[in-house]
Formats: structure tokens, C-alpha cells, sequence
């Protein structure tokens, strides 16, 4: 299946002013003067791990302040983000990162510059390391600081609670510590090379009662999405004092009402009643767009040489170069994905006569240099329905 990745995290316009470094950022929010320890914690013995896998959605309803939620707001508002930096948050709580920091580089779970993450549910399986160790902030919904030893302390007001930081040794020492604010459920993970830069970037964390965060949901392949997930996702940004604006793009394949992205991006700092557009998957017009079908190809012989063709590049009529001696097949899913078959015209490809293999069927050999056109189809209420065309050069 076709990844459909959301796109990155748009920047919160701020007025133009000149840009401020993380030294400058952090001496800004020292001179707020609103956070007082109190000493309700022991020391953590040991190291406060960057967790970077599993789910870090943070789409749950917010709930409106009231008796039972002490300290939800700062009983004045908080001061803007400064100049040369953006905001980002869950709910109430904030993060002004620097505006050139990134959104959601990684490679592998790991930061390929300094950037801030959010509403990242799932991290691609590879080993890398980074050439060095790059500033970043994980925003998750949840409470990072369940088991660890904290501090309480206020942020605006607010009770929130922290670990100690702590370092990591090694060639490029990693040093890393959490914020976690009861009322909004958020989680502030921070990792830098220095415990005095993770410091000040918690220096940069403040609560802003007169804007709200655009809420997060899962990925289109992630399970947390059920049958419902757009008109959940509505509700939550309507708690959330939003305005929502639904648009509907087709996905072949794909559940309808499933939640593609939004705009602005989750974690986006708003004024209530501002706008959020969301996109949802649409109903299919017909049985093409109920079924994904990709083409793929593998040798000659024991060659890897993979190459393939997306759903998009078959429907709209594609090309593929073999060897001679190669192995080429179509995959796909979907309703009536069993009904899937290929027909070849020209004496290029003949059917794979590999039985018990998985494709047996829809799987053929290139046997011949010359062209052989692929037409792949369906079966819906008797007709055949062609999804698309791949032309099979083999040289």
C-alpha cells in the first residue's frame, strides 16, 4: 500500500523581527520570572531515555476548565512567542521553537537537524546514526514522567513536573529530560549534546490560555483509526474551539472518512474560531477506487533487482524496463482484490508457471526482447473493470 504521508507541520506566522538564536530564545523566557521549583522529587539516578517509537498521538478531546482542573489557565495571558521562533503545542501548553528549526526530521527515529516532532505515530525500521547530536523536542500526548523520580514546579502558573537531566556518555554524548503538564496531558521531550542547552530549550515551554493547538490523529495505515476517525476527529477540534472545513480527496483502496491531513498542521497554535481544514478520504466513485494495485518485478535469475510501479502510475498508464529472464506480477488490496488478473498482449511475457508461488496467476517471465503491454483489471457484478496499463519493454 501506497504511503500517504501528511505534510509537514506549516509555521505559525509571527511578526517580522530580527532572528534570535536558542541562547537568546532562552534568556528571553528566563526573564519571565513565573517558574518556582518545589523541592518534591529525588534525584534520578541514571538516564531519562528519548523515547522515540510507539504512538505519540495526542487527538484526544480537550476538556474545558472547571473546579475539578486547578491551574488549567494562567490567570493572565502568557507572553508571545518571541521574535524568530514559532510555536507549537498540545492544548494549552506551548514550545516556541526557533523558526529555522524543522519538522519531524528523522531517519529512523533519529533527528537529521534540529527539529520539533509531532503527532508522529509510528518510526520506519533502519539503523542510522547521526553525524552529531541535533536539538529536538518530542510533543506527545502522555505522560513521559509516570515512572521517573520529578520536580514539581509552574510554568505560568500552571503545575507541571520535570525530571533531572541527565547524560549519556559516549563519542557524542546525548543528554535528555521531560516536562510533563497534568492538565493539558502533555509531554515536552527534550535531547540536545549539553545538559545546559536541554535547560534552556525547557526555558522555552510556556502556557498560552488565549490559543489552542490543533489536534493530532493516527496515520491513514495505523489502527487507531476506526470506521468513524473523520467525524471523531471533528469532534475533536470543535472541543477544541475550532472551526473545522472538510474537504475529501479519493484514495483507491482506502477506507472512506479516513483522515488524510489537516491545515494548519497538528500542533499549530490557534485563536479559537480560527479555521481548520481537514481532508478525509473520500467514497469511491466505483469499483476502480475500491481496490490498491501495484506492479512489481525481481532478476533475472538471482538477481534483487526489484522495480516496480505504483497504483497512481498504473492508472495513469506507465512503463517498465526488464531483463530478459525477469519475473514481473500485480498485487494489490482492497474489495474484490481476488478478482485481480492481468491480460498481456504481445509475445514478450509469458505466464509464470510457478504454481504454488504466492502471485501464481497474475506473475509472469520475460521471455522474449521486444514490448508486451499489461492490462490489469477486476471483476465487479460480472464486468470486467481495467484499472490501468503498463507497458513491459524487455531487453
Amino acid at each position: 500500500m501506497n504511503e500517504h504521508e501528511l505534510r509537514d507541520l506549516l509555521h505559525q506566522a509571527v511578526p517580522e523581527a530580527p532572528h534570535l538564536d536558542a541562547a537568546a530564545i532562552a534568556a528571553r523566557g528566563r526573564t519571565r520570572q513565573r517558574r518556582q521549583l518545589v523541592a518534591s522529587g529525588t534525584a534520578v539516578a541514571g538516564v531519562l531515555a528519548v523515547v522515540i517509537g510507539g504512538t505519540t498521538l495526542f487527538g484526544s478531546r480537550p476538556q474545558a476548565p472547571g473546579p475539578d482542573r486547578p491551574g488549567r489557565m494562567a490567570t493572565q495571558a502568557a507572553e508571545p512567542a518571541p521574535p524568530g521562533t514559532r510555536l507549537v503545542g498540545i492544548g494549552h501548553a506551548a514550545i516556541a521553537v526557533p523558526e529555522d528549526w524543522a519538522t519531524n526530521a528523522l531517519r529512523c527515529g533519529t533527528p537529521t537537524r534540529p527539529t520539533v516532532v509531532v503527532d508522529v505515530s509510528a518510526i520506519e525500521s533502519c539503523a542510522w546514526t547521526a553525524p552529531k547530536v541535533h536539538d529536538r523536542v518530542w510533543v506527545t500526548r502522555s505522560n513521559r514522567l509516570a515512572l521517573a523520580p520529578k520536580v514539581e514546579f509552574e510554568i505560568d502558573g500552571v503545575p507541571a513536573q520535570k525530571s533531572v537531566t541527565s547524560c549519556l556518555p559516549g563519542r557524542r554524548p546525548v543528554c535528555s529530560n521531560g516536562v510533563y503538564i497534568p492538565s493539558e496531558h502533555a509531554s515536552f521531550t527534550i535531547a540536545s549534546a549539553t545538559s545546559a542547552q536541554v535547560e534552556e530549550i525547557i526555558s522555552w515551554i510556556r502556557i498560552v490560555p488565549d490559543q489552542v493547538a490543533v489536534p493530532g490523529f493516527s496515520r491513514i495505515n495505523d489502527t487507531k483509526q476506526d470506521d468513524d476517525a473523520g467525524a471523531h476527529y471533528r469532534e475533536a477540534l470543535e472541543a477544541a474551539g475550532l472551526e473545522v472545513e472538510v474537504r475529501t480527496k479519493p484514495v483507491p483502496g482506502s477506507k472512506a472518512g479516513y483522515v488524510l491531513e489537516t491545515d494548519p498542521a497538528p500542533g499549530t497554535m490557534l485563536a479559537p474560531g480560527e479555521v481548520v481544514t481537514m481532508t478525509e478520504i473520500a467514497e469511491p466513485s466505483g469499483p476502480a477506487e475500491e481496490v490498491s494495485v501495484e506492479v512489481n518485478s525481481v532478476g533475472p535469475g538471482d538477481s534483487m533487482d526489484y522495480k516496480g510501479r505504483s497504483d497512481a502510475q498504473l492508472r495513469a498508464g506507465t512503463t517498465i524496463r526488464l531483463e530478459l529472464g525477469s519475473t514481473i506480477w500485480v498485487y494489490g488490496h482492497g474489495k474484490r482484490i481476488s478478482t485481480l488478473a492481468g491480460e498481456v498482449a504481445g509475445d514478450a511475457l509469458t505466464l509464470d508457471d510457478w504454481k504454488e508461488g504466492p502471485n501464481y496467476g497474475r506473475s509472469w517471465k520475460a521471455i522474449r526482447r521486444g514490448t508486451s503491454t499489461l492490462t490489469v483489471s477486476i471483476t465487479a457484478g460480472g464486468e470486467r473493470v481495467v484499472i490501468g496499463r503498463v507497458a513491459v519493454i524487455v531487453r
